[in-house]
């Protein structure tokens, strides 16, 4: 842009108009009038006066315009406006006899003399909280980090990524940006590739071309693993990779220069991300050294689920027995088994036999999702808490509050759902456990693995480091429930649709012979509520597609009416009473990736709306809204660590490349009274058929190695 054309607006900032993460519509009052600018998002403070850059610009459709691209806040010479800044929330205990003391001292220069020089505060007769006050308030305004900040938001970064890069880099912030901005993606987890390239875009550094292909290295390296699954990519496979994107000359250079600087790490002909490599290493390395100290009678532990047989008018079969006994006798166990087979009656009969064995001592439960963390405390009455909020993350940061200098201090940890743990969370855990004396992890090894890279639960199976006990006998297939047949069916490797008539219901997608919204309507003419029904599909896109059927379900059970606010979001109106489903880890305010809630307010003046989730209430700004979506459709990896009682699993030949055994499976046992399946039967047995491959890891090789 020519430096010419940049003018500069003084404006009161009024309100906003539209706001996302990295733009925003606002208006300010000058002058001349009012006005609209546009650019990139600021947290303007209503009714503070503003100083901006940018150009003017007549938009064809919304008119007259001012383009901002920086901002700064005005520092006022006028006398009204100065005692009432000085008395403004900046500065607490200034009352107005204060700030008129401040004004007739310094005159019109005030603000400019305290903010080039704080301590001159102290030439005024005042107290001295109010004088600290004051001095603390222009130190403030001089803080560098909001020169930084100010930096990062005018160059396109949102807050979110500005608090990021700072926390990070510090100070020096704007001289790494200024030297290879390329740093923001490479080190920082959570930064967007594509957001780093267009601020890099604009400015000239030194070996820019380099450094540009060393971000884009690791761009494919994570985009690689993740959309994989594998921990670790062979170099002959990453040089097709970068071919099929068109090539790069320089790729062995690029690949030392990434090795040197520790974004990558190679063994032999294989390349890793470095946090994911060194994850593995963590991992073998503690379970290879763990030892606990807590031990316990062989009697006491027949005695205890002797008694809780008879407390809780139970008969634990053999399997359970030695689940239970396994993890009394060894500091590392693993217990395996499908829906129904037990585990949550066995971590009951854990805790009890714990507390009585080890009074003094302390058991904590965790999980990877919050559902599956409250349903383990209200049934075994036991202290349960997310990974995430047990070693109390910090969003901003992506660090944990809990790690090897700050170990928690539990003596005994049991892991629940550990299917959906991956490498990088569970040895964030570990490195926390060194006070811990026994681990006891429990999950079902046939359904989906983790979302990121590793193939973890299986490959601790596998190496023979760990007891492993394995739950088959299920006690709701004694009771006759079809749903449980099924699951057990899928992995024997028999599947027959046509014998389940009760619990399971099919319906061919080709024939129009059904309507869901319909089968959904009888389900609820029988008892069910639509929080007690959930649609699971493999695919977000199409017919049958996660948006499309969330959109039909939200307009019949939650239609549009003048009593009921709605806010529209990117594809979606959220509207009061609608299901609203949270993507992401939010520890803060106790709600989890998959956690499933009632929206049910929306404040316009406040620009928030509000979710209930099981009582536990969550605020949302406006600009927040693209961690949550509605909840009446969900896939399938949304839906781990939770039970419905009834469950649509919804595909069709959209989906054929989705469909897998452990996909299937892991949908199919998220329904405890009935599953009502809308599909071909061909392309589910032919998705029965395919097994996921085994993800390309190196964990179970380390802990093989006994070096």
């Amino acid at each position: 842009m020519d430096n010419e054309n940049i003018e500069m607006l003084e404006g009161e900032f009024t309100h906003t108009i539209y706001k996302s993460e990295n733009y925003m519509v606002s208006k300010f009052r000058t002058d001349e009038g009012t006005i609209t600018v546009t650019g990139p998002s600021f947290d303007y403070e209503k009714a503070e006066r503003y100083i901006l850059t940018g150009t003017y610009v007549d938009h064809p459709k919304y008119g007259f315009q001012f383009n901002m691209l920086t901002v700064e806040k005005y520092i006022s010479t006028e006398r009204d406006e100065i005692v009432s800044f000085l008395k403004g929330k900046t500065f607490p205990g200034i009352g107005k006899k204060a700030a008129e003391k401040i004004y007739e001292h310094f005159g019109s220069e005030t603000l400019i003399v305290l903010k080039e020089d704080p301590s001159r505060v102290f030439e005024v007769n005042l107290s001295e909280k109010q004088l600290a006050s004051l001095q603390a308030g222009f130190e403030a305004m001089n803080d560098p980090q909001n020169e930084i900040m100010l930096y990062l938001v005018s160059n396109g970064f949102n807050n979110n990524d500005a608090q990021k890069i700072f926390n990070r880099f510090k100070l020096a912030s704007k001289e790494v940006g200024e030297d290879n901005p390329f740093r923001y993606y490479n080190e920082i987890y959570g930064i967007s590739f594509d957001k780093v390239k267009r601020f890099a875009s604009h400015m000239e550094f030194e070996d820019k071309e380099n450094k540009y292909r060393e971000a884009y290295l690791v761009y494919i390296m994570t985009e690689y693993t993740f959309n994989s699954g594998d921990i670790y990519v062979e170099y002959d496979k990453l040089l097709s990779i970068i071919n099929y994107y068109g090539g790069m000359d320089n790729l062995d250079e690029i690949i030392e220069r990434c090795l040197e600087k520790n974004y990558l790490v190679r063994k032999e002909n294989r390349l890793y991300l470095f946090n994911d490599y060194y994850d593995e290493v963590f991992i073998s390395g503690f379970i290879k050294n763990f030892k606990g100290e807590l031990n316990i009678d062989e009697e006491l532990i027949e005695e205890g689920i002797e008694n809780n047989e008879n407390e809780f008018k139970i008969q634990y079969d053999e399997k359970q027995k030695e689940a239970i006994s396994s993890f009394f006798r060894n500091d590392l166990s693993i217990i395996v088994g499908g829906p129904g087979t037990g585990k949550t009656t066995i971590v009951k009969a854990m805790v009890s036999i714990f507390r009585n064995a080890f009074p003094f001592s302390n058991l904590m439960v965790v999980a990877p999702t919050g559902r599956a963390a409250k349903r383990i405390n209200e049934i075994c009455d036991v202290e349960s808490k997310t990974i995430h909020s047990l070693l109390r993350w910090n969003k901003e940061t992506n660090t944990f509050v809990f790690d090897i200098d700050n170990p928690i201090l539990y003596d005994a940890l049991i892991i629940d759902e550990f299917s959906m743990v991956d490498n990088s969370l569970f040895a964030s855990l570990l490195k926390a456990c060194s006070r811990v004396k026994k681990i006891c992890i429990i999950g079902d090894n046939n359904q989906l693995p983790s979302i990121r890279p590793g193939d973890l639960l299986n490959d601790l199976i596998r190496s023979n480091k760990i007891n492993v006990t394995e739950l088959n006998f299920n006690y709701r297939q004694k009771k006759g429930n079809e749903i449980i047949s099924l699951a057990n069916d899928i992995i024997g490797n028999d599947v027959e649709l046509g014998r389940y008539k009760n619990d399971i219901h099919f319906y061919d997608i080709r024939r129009n012979d059904f309507n869901i919204i319909q089968l959904i309507r009888d389900d609820i003419a029988e008892g069910y509520s639509l929080d007690e029904i959930q649609i699971l599909a493999p695919m977000y896109k199409g017919e049958f597609g996660i948006d499309n059927l969330n959109i039909q379900l939200q307009n019949t059970f939650n239609p549009r009416s003048i009593d009921k606010a709605e806010k529209k979001v990117g594809k979606y109106f959220f509207r009061v009473g609608d299901k609203i489903l949270q993507l992401k880890n939010r520890p803060s305010d106790d709600v989890y990736n998959g956690d499933i809630g009632i929206l049910e307010e929306i404040d316009e003046k406040e620009k928030n709306l509000l979710v209930n989730y099981s009582d536990t209430y969550v605020f949302y700004q406006f600009d927040d809204l693209a961690d949550i979506s509605l909840a009446y459709a969900m896939s399938v990896h949304k839906s781990q660590g939770s039970e419905y009682r009834i469950v649509y699993f919804v595909f069709n030949r959209n989906n054929i490349h989705m469909l897998n055994r452990n996909l299937i499976y892991t949908a199919i046992s998220r329904a405890k009274d009935k599953l009502v399946i809308i599909g071909e039967e061909n392309l589910f047995k032919q998705g029965l058929s395919f097994k996921l491959k085994k993800r390309n890891t190196t964990l179970l090789e380390m802990l093989e190695n006994e070096e």
